[in-house]
């Protein structure tokens, strides 16, 4: 087991006999003076924000693919509005891009006993920005994505600092921003291991790797 060090009310106690005690940043576990790095959880590479306790940091990490499943029209159609961000791009039908930019403009026709009133032949876009794909199975699962921004909170905790984790599966993307201030996790400190924290009796403690000391 990794030798720790406890940190409580903002002072490092070391293990060694006759404890000693050291000034750190109030409320916070920062790594060598540096309040976002990255650690090892397990086989997870995370990333770690020092700050105050019970504090809420607002995490970008980028656009990613939302697929949905849209279940196409007696024609075959299906109808794509546009995204709240108005714009088509990253868009993929059944994993094929799209480009909306390049889709004729046409009015969509009514269907009548499974044929359009008037052909439709390729995609197209309506006067109101609508994207049509044509030529599916009618009643069939269709799947579409579009990158859609991907923001997660980070929960401070009682020791002062907070956890970004990959989800279930994926790992953490390659840069990320909070606020104005962009990071890139291949430039982030590496602490190695994270911190711990632990409640007892309704206070908490921080525990940092030994190997954090100098």
């Amino acid at each position: 087991m990794k030798k720790l060090q406890l940190i409580k009310s903002g002072l490092i106690a070391t293990t060694a006999i006759g404890v000693s005690f050291a000034p750190l940043s109030a409320f916070a576990i920062p790594y060598n003076g540096q309040t976002v790095y990255k650690a090892m959880d397990g086989s997870n590479q995370v990333v770690v924000f020092s700050a105050t306790p019970g504090s809420k940091i607002s995490v970008n990490l980028g656009s990613s693919d939302k697929p949905t499943a849209r279940l196409a029209g007696s024609c075959g159609e299906v109808r794509i509005s546009p995204p709240s961000s108005g714009s088509f791009t990253g868009l993929k039908v059944d994993g094929t891009a799209v480009d909306a930019s390049t889709l004729p403009t046409q009015t969509l026709p009514s269907c009548v006993n499974g044929s359009f009133s008037e052909p439709r032949t390729t995609n197209f876009k309506t006067p109101n920005n609508q994207v049509v794909i044509v030529g599916k199975t009618p009643g069939a699962a269709v799947s579409v994505s579009l990158p859609a921004p991907t923001t997660r909170s980070v929960t401070v905790n009682g020791c002062g600092f907070g956890v970004l984790k990959p989800s279930t599966g994926q790992t953490l993307p390659g840069s990320f921003s909070v606020d104005s201030t962009s990071y890139t996790l291949s430039s982030l400190p590496n602490a190695g291991s994270p911190p711990y924290c632990r409640t007892i009796s309704g206070t908490p403690y921080g525990y940092v790797p030994a190997a954090w000391m100098p």
